[in-house]
């Protein structure tokens, strides 16, 4: 393996984007950084952990900004050829160096649909009912010959605003780390492929996210021009959103340890909760950044 480089990506129109359709049949102008990254997501999330092809990619990846790390490896094309009676070579092997996407991670801004359930069960962000069609297990999970059906929790008026809402400010429930108000950025769809874990790909990533961060915090800061005061919740100039250094991560149970060791701590407030049958819970970091002012 070369030396492995990263790529970032800004958000970007995605347009066209077909999600039942693998990266490699997509149209030709979604950005190939882009294109690699779902090439990462898709080997991890889809074909090793089970995920539909279908809910792998979602309205957050064109507003968010996407890491992609690279390794040059050599990848032989042709291989060698021997008389088989002399052992002489004949034909020499073709071989060709291939910049391959071996790892990705996005940056989700701020706002966010409310905080998951704890206990609730998503499918292609939906939060399902726990009813099923024959009766639950003992334990509390469905039959798995039972289906579950798509239908949403009674949920309080401030969460059905800010799911229907385009750009949902305003307050959400609070937790242990999160007050409910304040902005914060979401750290996700961090993948590495198989082949290439355990070489420290994945703290890399996030070292080039982090400073990213930490070098632009008023990036994500929503214009006040552009919105208006009414779609960001504020009466005046005091409170418009911005962000504060304050990163979140929706964490698979199963790499905890990782985003504890980058300084995430598990919000207890926030509960367990299932993503495509995958047990996540919520963590958050504050980032040291230097003061910045809204956007007008």
């Amino acid at each position: 393996m070369g030396t492995p480089f990263i790529s970032h990506l800004e958000p970007t129109r995605l347009d066209g984007y077909d999600r039942t359709r693998p990266y490699y049949q997509q149209p030709g102008h979604v950005p190939k950084t882009f294109s690699d990254a779902m090439e990462v997501r898709e080997a991890v999330f889809v074909h090793e952990q089970g995920v539909p092809l279908t809910n792998e990619h979602d309205p957050d990846d064109a507003r968010s900004c996407h890491w992609v790390m690279y390794a040059s490896v050599n990848l032989t094309t042709a291989p060698e050829e021997r008389d088989p009676h002399s052992g002489e070579v004949i034909r020499p092997r073709k071989s060709e160096t291939r910049s391959l996407p071996i790892g990705t991670l996005r940056i989700v801004p701020f706002p966010h649909p409310p905080h998951p359930q704890p206990g609730g069960r998503y499918v292609d962000n939906v939060l399902l009912d726990d009813e099923s069609d024959n009766e639950k297990k003992g334990d509390g999970t469905a039959a798995s010959s039972g289906t579950a059906r798509p239908r949403a929790r009674t949920l309080t008026s401030v969460d059905e605003e800010r799911q229907a809402s385009a750009l949902p400010f305003g307050a959400d429930r609070p937790t242990t780390y999160h007050d409910g108000k304040e902005p914060y950025v979401k750290l996700g769809r961090m993948a590495v492929i198989p082949e290439f874990r355990g070489h420290h790909i994945a703290g890399q990533l996030w070292r080039a996210a982090k400073k990213w961060l930490e070098d632009n915090p008023t990036f994500f800061n929503p214009s006040v021009t552009e919105l208006g005061m009414d779609q960001l919740k504020v009466g005046v100039a005091g409170d418009i959103p911005k962000w504060n250094g304050l990163v979140c991560c929706h964490a698979q149970e199963s790499v905890i340890k990782l985003y504890e060791r980058w300084g995430f701590k598990v919000d207890e407030g926030m509960g367990k909760w299932y993503e495509e049958g995958i047990p996540h819970v919520g963590m958050f970091l504050r980032l040291h950044i230097k003061e910045g002012n809204p956007k007008v």
